[in-house]
């Protein structure tokens, strides 16, 4: 197939007709049950919020990002939802992919429920991720940052490697009882250890010179595991609910959106950055109250 032909299938919006019914029925029934977690007992204040995160998650997937070698992918935002909005996430999600569904044809009706899942745990997950480590009481000082980006980085270098050495020591067919000798050699050589050592450590040294907000580290881990844990998530309903084996299309979508966890997660460091500055309630921290004006007034 050409790079055109494989998009729809290396998306990880799933589409119709690629899991079984069975998959698909309780993907719709789990989906239900979380966005009723998601709308329970929502205020009218956090309408408006959920609205513009909503819209900022459907937008997002005509922003497409070009993978070299490979079809083009998209946005997923869904770090950026959890972060912001929390469990009402769940409730942000499927919304989102209904428009993008009806509008575009990503994914498809019978798969909503799936593909609502396979987003919205994840931005539940990057919710308690950065709400648990913004609560540390070291998270602002620079060794913990540089430590978060090192450890960003060595996740991204490893995981790239092991997917990359079981494509290329195992064929397409043999994925489903893949040899995992050849890859797990590769990949925890000392010389590939001590190389995405390096690099982290080289990465958290340029982000330290950058001066970025402290918030910065916290977002780009968290955005890298949300489209890391949705990759896995698509992967792991393709190979146990797939009606094909699709053992070797889950492999390659996961290597395809690896690039995509770092454009997030340096989307997200920035954008919890910013907010933490001018809008920290939105982030869940309350505002300093401002000092009252020592003017005093004539009588």
């Amino acid at each position: 197939m050409n790079g055109v032909g494989l998009s729809p299938l290396l998306a990880l919006h799933l589409s119709d007709g690629m899991l079984t019914p069975g998959a698909e029925w309780a993907g719709l029934l789990a989906a239900g049950l979380l966005a009723f977690v998601g709308a329970w007992r929502v205020r009218d204040e956090e309408v408006p919020r959920v609205a513009l995160l909503t819209a900022a998650f459907f937008v997002a997937s005509l922003v497409h990002v070009p993978v070299p070698g490979g079809p083009k992918t998209h946005l997923l935002l869904n770090g950026l939802l959890g972060v912001v909005l929390g469990r009402r996430a769940l409730l942000a999600v499927p919304v989102g992919l209904a428009m993008q569904a009806a509008l575009f044809g990503h994914g498809g009706y019978l798969t909503l429920g799936v593909n609502s899942c396979v987003m919205g745990l994840p931005a539940l997950l990057a919710a308690g991720l950065f709400g648990g480590l913004r609560r540390v009481p070291w998270a602002p000082h620079p060794r913990f940052r540089a430590g978060l980006v090192t450890l960003t980085v060595l996740t991204f270098v490893l995981g790239l490697v092991y997917a990359l050495a079981l494509l290329l020591s195992n064929r397409p067919s043999q994925l489903a009882d893949a040899d995992l000798s050849w890859a797990n050699a590769v990949t925890f050589h000392p010389a590939t250890l001590l190389g995405a050592l390096a690099l982290g450590a080289l990465a958290a040294w340029a982000e330290h010179r950058l001066g970025h907000a402290p918030e910065f580290a916290l977002g780009l881990l968290v955005g890298a595991t949300a489209v890391l844990a949705t990759a896995l998530l698509n992967g792991l309903l393709l190979v146990l609910g797939g009606r094909a084996d699709w053992h070797a299309l889950a492999l390659l979508t996961f290597v395809i959106h690896l690039p995509l966890a770092v454009v997030e997660g340096i989307i997200l460091g920035f954008t919890v950055g910013f907010l933490a500055r001018v809008k920290p309630e939105m982030l869940g921290v309350k505002a300093p109250k401002e000092a009252l004006c020592a003017v005093e007034l004539s009588p």
